[in-house]
């Protein structure tokens, strides 16, 4: 059944995609033929999804144009999720040790509590500024990190305190130091919403990359490629690069997933 409910769910994601795609097409090709158009939207305008496809396969590989060269989108992308894991593995390792202290312990939820519910609610567009004035490179990784940092801060204090307090009560019982507790209990009980920080995170991370090599113009990454294009008036290859966002950003997603489900099952 459960196989079943899986192979019907893809088969409606599937048809879901098919079907915008052939939405999207019909309405273009309305609007440029004068038969329908959206008020305000210059909908003529907008590739088709065969445009943005020959667009992508054509932007895909490095091209050399005799001394010059343009980056392919293998290459933006390379980079870009290259930032994105350094800043996501950095928030990994400070958010979660910052987490599970403040999460356990009173005096240190006291004390960061204030700081962190002031920093998080800074955009990580907020800090690009301060990061080219501050960062002389990895500026990019730097608005990665403030992205990822606080939503596995956040639900990893929220799965510390979730944790069943009769848990820590018989480890207390049975002789088990704070630290073995928290080693033992807490964190394995915490774990789920750990991931889930983490996941939310690096979406967080993922859109604030893009923006910040728009405003940076970082020389390679999907966000600089994007802004690049739309300068050049190459539109197909500007919604190209937006596609591959998209399409890049959901795996993710769906890996951390299931990840998640795995270690959930294991755990069950």
């Amino acid at each position: 059944m459960k196989f079943e409910t899986g192979k019907r769910g893809l088969l409606i994601n599937i048809l879901s995609l098919i079907v915008f795609t052939i939405v999207w097409q019909i309405l273009v090709i309305l609007a440029r033929n004068d038969i329908f158009n959206i008020p305000f939207i210059r909908l003529r305008d907008i590739p088709t999804p065969v445009e943005t496809w020959y667009a992508l396969v054509g932007s895909m590989f490095t091209r050399i144009y005799g001394p010059s060269f343009t980056y392919g989108i293998i290459n933006h992308v390379y980079a870009s999720l290259q930032r994105v894991i350094q800043g996501g593995i950095i928030a990994f390792i400070i958010g979660v040790p910052v987490g599970i202290g403040v999460g356990y312990s009173k005096f240190l939820g006291n004390l960061f509590n204030p700081i962190i519910e002031i920093v998080r609610n800074m955009p990580p567009m907020a800090w690009i500024p301060l990061s080219i004035f501050i960062f002389v490179s990895g500026g990019s990784i730097f608005i990665v990190f403030i992205g990822v940092v606080f939503p596995i801060i956040l639900n990893t204090i929220q799965g510390v305190k979730s944790t069943d307090s009769r848990l820590i009560d018989a480890a207390k019982t049975l002789g088990a130091s704070e630290s073995m507790i928290v080693k033992k209990v807490v964190i394995p009980s915490a774990f789920p919403s750990i991931i889930t920080g983490l996941r939310i995170g690096i979406g967080v991370g993922w859109m604030a990359i893009v923006a910040a090599e728009m405003v940076i113009r970082s020389p390679v990454g999907l966000g600089y490629f994007i802004w690049n294009m739309g300068d050049l008036g190459r539109y197909s290859e500007m919604v190209a690069g937006m596609v591959v966002i998209g399409v890049i950003g959901y795996i993710m997603n769906i890996s951390i997933l299931l990840l998640q489900r795995r270690f959930i099952n294991w755990v069950d």
